[in-house]
């Protein structure tokens, strides 16, 4: 059986949310191959400082570009529909994953929004089962876009109704 992909797609915003994310990452590891190298010219270790800064730097250079193209197409490639069936969510460009969640499943619909979310007009949902996968989240939201979501699947789990 082949699945439809879902039909509603994220804020284009959350590209740049998730770009942050990996370029922050990325000042992470850019930051180790710096004190390595740094630590290891300190020590004397000319050749392994050079080695050492130039296969980080590459590195370094590396995980950027990847930031840049995982953002977009980590944005192209996630989608989410609430059905008859449940909230449809298809994720994933290498490892591609469709995930119903069962309305009948769903026991908690919460909001959050860390700060760069915030910065950018964000939010992210999560819906919460007693399954062992725990449910599923759709992330880079408008706020009103969440709201509207959270009511319906509310509604159609029925949790105004204390299940």
């Amino acid at each position: 059986m082949i699945l439809r992909e879902p039909s509603t797609a994220l804020d284009p915003r959350v590209r740049t949310l998730w770009l942050l994310e990996n370029l922050m990452a990325t000042g992470v590891a850019a930051a180790l191959v710096l004190g390595g190298t740094v630590a290891a010219a300190m020590l004397g270790a000319t050749t392994v400082a050079w080695v050492l800064g130039g296969i980080g730097a590459l590195v370094v250079v590396g995980l950027v570009v990847l930031s840049f193209a995982s953002a977009r197409l980590d944005y192209r490639h996630f989608r989410y529909e609430v059905t008859d069936l449940g909230l449809y969510v298809a994720r994933g460009w290498l490892w591609r994953r469709y995930q119903v969640v069962p309305h009948a499943r769903v026991q908690t619909v919460d909001t959050t929004s860390g700060p760069l979310m915030r910065a950018l007009g964000l939010v992210a949902v999560f819906v919460r089962t007693a399954s062992a996968s725990g449910g599923t989240s759709v992330p880079g939201l408008t706020p009103e876009v969440a709201d509207r979501l959270v009511e319906e699947l509310a509604r159609r789990a029925g949790l105004e109704e204390g299940t």
